[in-house]
């Protein structure tokens, strides 16, 4: 009787930590830039944005069960300098999952799904979250770092983010692809909980000094 007693308790701890935990997930994105979920055209969910677990974007192979359209045609004005001797490719496609919201070129609102109708675009939420598509005054995104470190910057640590990471584990920051990519300082799951869904915080440069050397 004793040892049912115990199992069961243990077993209500576990429930309630898991409960625990997967609350905590969801309030990460709760309340952030993020969150959606109090507009109409997210039917008042927060994943649905730019998840479906149902009739997802297949093309869409960077992202998991992708949900919002997307052009992956879509050419951007890239970052260059001549200080930077390095060549910064067009943004990869889990970048373009970023910027087919960003850019300004597709309603926040307009889902593989064909869910959301008012055609709301992001500059009509927030001015400054519409990129366009002239990145040309943006941090580079799309540099290869499987090719060998260029002279003007040196990465502290370098890793491909599904075999290797930069820096510890869990990673300060993360490559895709063995690319730079937007998710490699921002998290767009905000799970760092810091303004502006930065993996690391700004404080002293601390993001910026994760990568950069100097």
């Amino acid at each position: 009787m004793k040892q049912k007693k115990y199992w069961l308790i243990g077993s209500l701890a576990c429930i309630s930590a898991l409960f625990a935990t997967s609350q905590g997930a969801w309030g990460l994105i709760g309340g952030s830039g993020h969150d959606f979920s109090a507009e109409t055209w997210s039917n008042n969910e927060i994943c649905l944005p730019c998840h479906t677990p149902h009739n997802a974007d297949t093309a869409m192979t960077d992202a998991p069960l992708w949900n919002h359209e997307i052009n992956l045609g879509q050419m951007y004005t890239i970052y260059s300098s001549p200080t930077l001797n390095y060549t910064v490719n067009q943004p990869g496609n889990v970048s373009k999952a970023c910027l087919s919201c960003h850019d300004g070129t597709i309603a926040v609102d307009s889902f593989t799904t064909g869910m959301g109708a008012d055609s709301t675009m992001i500059g009509t939420l927030n001015p400054l979250a519409d990129l366009g598509t002239d990145l040309s005054d943006d941090h580079p995104i799309g540099i290869d770092w499987s090719t060998g470190m260029h002279t003007s910057y040196t990465l502290a640590q370098c890793g491909n983010c599904h075999t290797g990471v930069i820096g510890v584990d869990p990673p300060l920051v993360e490559v895709y692809n063995d690319r730079m990519e937007c998710p490699t300082c921002h998290d767009v799951h905000n799970e760092m909980n810091l303004p502006n869904l930065v993996r690391v915080t700004m404080a002293g440069s601390q993001l910026c000094l994760t990568c950069h050397d100097k």
